[in-house]
């Protein structure tokens, strides 16, 4: 991946939130995370026992993000796991970030309304 392609990507604002997400992996596998924060482009997802996680880079997933009464659906690819022994550990929680890759128009609306109140600051 090119600089210019990984700035582009990394282009939409990241927001901090701690909510609740479920992740259906290609094996049938449902995993529940929280998420560290999020953009329009994708998030960062830990859980917050230190362990390993069963996906890798490139590995592409399901992906449900609640927040409050509404759910954001999409399917996400891995670009970049946080293993627990690793040096970026020291200063990122362990996960993986995940980038979207498939997301409706429903989709789309409830996960820009959700940046956008958090970023106002808006508490239900």
């Amino acid at each position: 991946m090119g600089v210019m392609s990984e700035l582009r990507e990394r282009a939409a604002e990241r927001v901090r939130v701690d909510a609740f997400v479920k992740v259906h992996g290609a094996d049938g596998q449902e995993l529940v995370f929280r998420t560290r924060d999020l953009s329009r482009n994708g998030l960062f997802l830990y859980t917050r026992v230190a362990r390993a996680y069963p996906f890798k880079v490139g590995s592409t997933l399901e992906l449900e993000l609640y927040d409050y009464d509404q759910h954001v659906t999409c399917k996400v690819v891995v670009v970049r796991v946080v293993e627990p022994s690793s040096a970026e550990s020291s200063t990122f929680p362990t996960g993986f970030g995940v980038r979207i890759v498939e997301l409706d128009d429903a989709s789309r609306a409830a996960l820009a309304h959700m940046i956008d109140r958090i970023k106002s600051g808006e508490v239900y």
